[in-house]
C-alpha cells in the first residue's frame, strides 16, 4: 500500500522523505525548511516544482501527510526486521544457527551439501550463549566503566576541594586586606594629625613673632614721622627746642628694634615623617600575623640540648647529661626541643635565626608525636618540618624529601600556623618570600618544633 505513492511522500527539493510537510495553493508538497529558506530573501514566492505564485499566508501545515509519513517509516522497519528472519535463498524462517558458518539458516539449509556435516543449534540456544558470552565479555568494560566513574567522582571531590580552599583563601586574603587597609589609614591619619599639630605649633610661634616685629616696625615709623613733623616747624619754633630735640633724636637713634628669630620651613620636619616610612610602616605591620612569644620546653630538651636562661636559644652540646628524668615528653636520641606553647586554633607566627647553621630541623609537632628513638619527621607521624641536611634544604612530606631550591640562604625563618586553614609556611623574616607550606586538617594540639642538628651550634628564636 505504501511502496505505490512513494514519490508522492518524497520532497523534490531534497528528495528525502518530507520532514514537516507544508501544502502549497497548487498542492504540492515540501519541506519546510527548504521552502523557508528559499524564499527567504525573494519577494516573489512561486512553487518549486510548478513555478505556480503563491504567498506565504496560504502555506498549510499538512499534519496528515505527516501521519502517512511517519506509518509508512514503522512499516519500512516492521518489513526490514521481517525480511531479516526469513531465508533469502528457501524464503523459509530462520530456525537453525550454523556453528561453522556462524550464521543463521532455514531448515532446508540444514539438509544441503553446502552445511553437511556441520554442527547446529536451535536459533534461540544460539542466541542464549552467544548472549552470555556477550555478557561476560561486558564484565571488563563494566569494571573500567565503574573505575572510570570513581576517578571522575575523585576528580570531582577534588575540584570542589579546589573552589572551597581558594573561597576561603580568597575570604581571608579579603578580611586580611581590609585590616591592613583599615591599619594603614589609621597609621595615615595618625601621622597627618603629628604633622598637622606640629604645623599650628610652628604657625602659632610665627605669628606671635610677626605681631612683635609690627609692633617694632610702628615704633620706627611713628619715629620717623616725629622727627619729619619737627623738621617742617618754623625755624624759630625748631630752634626754641634745639637741645631737646636732639636728646630725642640721640635717644631715637640708639633705639634697635629686636631681631626677629630665624624660622623657616626647614623647621618641619619633614624627613622625621619621610625616613623610612615604608619600612616602619611595615614593621608595625607586623602584629597582623600574631607574632607569638615562643620560649623552649625544658622538659622536653634532649639530653644534649642546653636552653638559654631566658630560654629562647637552644645550644646542642657534646656531651650528653644523664641527671636529666626520661619523663615521655622529652626527646632521646633525636636532638630536639618543643615550645613551651601549643596551638589549637587561630594564627601564630615565630623567627628563627639560623645563620651560619649547617643543620636543623623546624617547624611544628603533634602533642601526640613520638619523641623516643629516631624520628621519622612525614607529616603521617604528626611532624611538619623544613630542614637543612648536607647542605641542602628539604621539605619532609609523606612521600619522602623534597629539595627546596633556594634563591639565597637564609638567615632567619618565619614560621607561619594558621591552625584552622591547617597550614604552616616557612618564609625568608627579611624579605617574606615564600620558602614551603604544608596543608594538613589539624585535630590535636601542635607545638613549635626546633632540632640543632650540628654540635656547638644554637638556634635562637627571635623578636619581630
Amino acid at each position: 500500500f505504501y511502496w505505490g505513492f512513494q514519490n508522492d511522500i518524497t520532497c523534490c527539493v531534497c528528495q528525502k522523505l518530507l520532514k514537516d510537510p507544508l501544502t502549497l495553493r497548487c498542492g504540492h508538497n515540501f519541506c519546510q525548511q527548504y521552502v523557508c529558506e528559499h524564499w527567504k530573501e525573494k519577494t516573489s514566492k512561486f512553487c518549486l516544482s510548478c513555478s505556480a505564485d503563491t504567498v506565504t499566508s496560504e502555506l498549510i501545515t499538512n499534519r496528515t501527510m505527516g501521519n502517512i509519513i511517519e506509518m509508512y517509516k514503522k512499516e519500512g522497519k516492521k518489513s526490514k526486521v521481517q525480511s531479516e528472519s526469513i531465508c533469502s535463498e528457501h524464503e523459509e524462517k530462520l530456525k537453525l544457527y550454523c556453528l561453522e558458518d556462524q550464521k543463521a539458516i532455514c531448515i532446508i539449509c540444514q539438509t544441503s551439501r553446502r552445511h553437511e556435516n556441520h554442527k547446529f543449534l536451535p536459533i534461540e540456544e544460539a542466541a542464549q550463549e552467544f548472549k552470555e558470552e556477550f555478557n561476560n565479555s561486558l564484565k571488563p568494560f563494566q569494571e573500567t566503566h565503574q573505575k572510570i566513574d570513581e576517578l571522575i567522582y575523585n576528580y570531582r571531590e577534588n575540584l570542589m576541594s579546589i573552589y572551597d580552599e581558594a573561597d576561603k583563601t580568597e575570604k581571608q586574603i579579603k578580611e586580611d586586606f581590609v585590616k591592613l587597609h583599615q591599619f594603614l589609614h589609621e597609621e595615615e591619619k595618625n601621622m597627618l594629625a603629628d604633622l598637622k599639630k606640629e604645623e599650628e605649633e610652628k604657625e602659632q610661634k610665627m605669628r606671635a613673632i610677626e605681631e612683635s616685629i609690627v609692633q617694632d616696625l610702628m615704633s620706627v615709623s611713628k619715629m620717623i614721622t616725629d622727627i619729619q613733623q619737627k623738621m617742617d616747624e618754623e625755624d624759630q619754633i625748631f630752634l626754641m627746642e634745639l637741645a631737646f630735640r636732639f636728646i630725642r633724636i640721640k635717644i631715637y637713634a640708639d633705639y634697635k628694634p629686636k631681631e626677629p628669630e630665624a624660622i623657616s620651613a626647614v623647621d618641619i620636619d619633614g624627613y622625621k615623617y619621610t625616613d623610612g616610612l615604608q619600612y616602619r610602616v611595615c614593621k608595625s605591620m607586623l602584629k597582623f600575623i600574631n607574632p607569638v612569644m615562643v620560649t623552649l620546653d625544658p622538659n622536653t630538651a634532649h639530653p644534649q640540648l642546653t636552653l638559654s636562661e631566658d630560654q629562647t636559644t637552644v645550644t646542642r652540646g657534646i656531651t650528653r647529661r644523664y641527671n636529666l628524668p626520661d619523663n615521655t615528653e622529652r626527646f632521646d636520641v633525636w636532638p630536639g626541643v618543643l615550645g613551651s606553647e601549643g596551638f589549637t586554633s587561630g594564627r601564630h607566627s615565630w623567627v628563627v635565626d639560623v645563620e651560619d647553621q649547617t643543620g636543623w630541623d623546624l617547624g611544628v609537632a603533634a602533642e601526640s608525636a613520638n619523641r623516643k628513638g629516631l624520628l621519622d619527621l612525614r607529616p603521617k607521624c604528626e611532624y611538619w618540618t623544613v630542614v637543612l641536611f648536607c647542605e641542602g634544604y628539604y621539605a619532609i612530606n609523606d612521600e619522602g624529601w623534597i629539595h627546596l631550591k633556594m634563591l639565597k640562604t637564609p638567615k632567619k625563618v618565619l614560621v607561619c600556623v594558621d591552625y584552622d586553614a591547617g597550614k604552616v609556611s616557612f618564609s625568608h623574616a627579611d624579605d617574606m618570600s615564600h620558602i614551603y607550606t604544608f596543608t594538613h586538617k589539624f585535630k590535636h594540639k601542635i607545638f613549635p618544633f626546633f632540632c640543632p642538628q650540628t654540635v656547638g651550634t644554637s638556634l635562637r628564636i627571635c623578636h619581630l
